[in-house]
C-alpha cells in the first residue's frame, strides 16, 4: 500500500512537472501581449486539485466544470464564459490592480476565494481558487477578445 501510494505521487509530480515545463515552453507561442487591452479570453491548460488530506490530482479543465474557455472585462470588473458555450456564467471581480507588468484579480464567490494573476507581456495565466478543505490552481494562456 505505502508502495503504491509513493508510487502514485511519483507519477503525479512527474505529470505536473512536465505539464509546467511544457505550459512555459509553449507559453510565448499560445498566449499574447496583453498591454493596454482591458478586454481578454484565457483558455485554462492545466488544473491542480488538493484536499485537506494532501492528495492532489492533475486534471483537465473540462473534467471539473471549467469552462474551456473565459472572457475577462477589467472595465466591467467581471469574468465570464464565452457566448458560443452556452453556459452563460458571470463571476463579478472584486479587486482588479494592474501593474506594469501584470494584471491581479480577486474576488469571492459561492463559498470560494480566487485570484488571478496574468502577465501583460506574455498573456500567461496563473490562478488559485480556495474553498473550505479544498484547493484549485491552474494555468493557462491569454489573448486579447476581438
Amino acid at each position: 500500500m505505502v508502495m503504491r501510494e509513493t508510487s502514485r505521487r511519483n507519477d503525479l509530480l512527474v505529470t505536473s512537472v512536465v505539464v509546467l515545463v511544457l505550459s512555459l515552453v509553449f507559453e510565448s507561442a499560445v498566449a499574447d501581449d496583453l498591454t493596454g487591452i482591458d478586454r481578454f479570453v484565457c483558455a485554462p491548460a492545466q488544473i491542480n486539485i488538493c484536499d485537506e488530506y494532501g492528495s492532489c490530482a492533475t486534471v483537465m479543465p473540462w473534467e471539473v466544470n471549467v469552462p474551456r474557455f473565459l472572457v475577462f472585462d477589467l472595465k466591467k470588473k467581471q469574468i465570464g464564459t464565452t457566448e458560443a458555450s452556452g453556459e452563460n456564467r458571470v463571476t463579478p471581480i472584486q479587486s482588479v490592480t494592474k501593474a506594469e507588468d501584470a494584471i491581479y484579480l480577486q474576488g469571492v464567490e459561492g463559498g470560494r476565494a480566487f485570484s488571478f494573476v496574468i502577465s501583460r507581456s506574455s498573456g500567461f495565466m496563473s490562478a488559485a481558487i480556495a474553498r473550505e478543505y479544498l484547493t484549485v490552481t491552474g494555468f493557462g494562456a491569454c489573448t486579447p477578445a476581438t
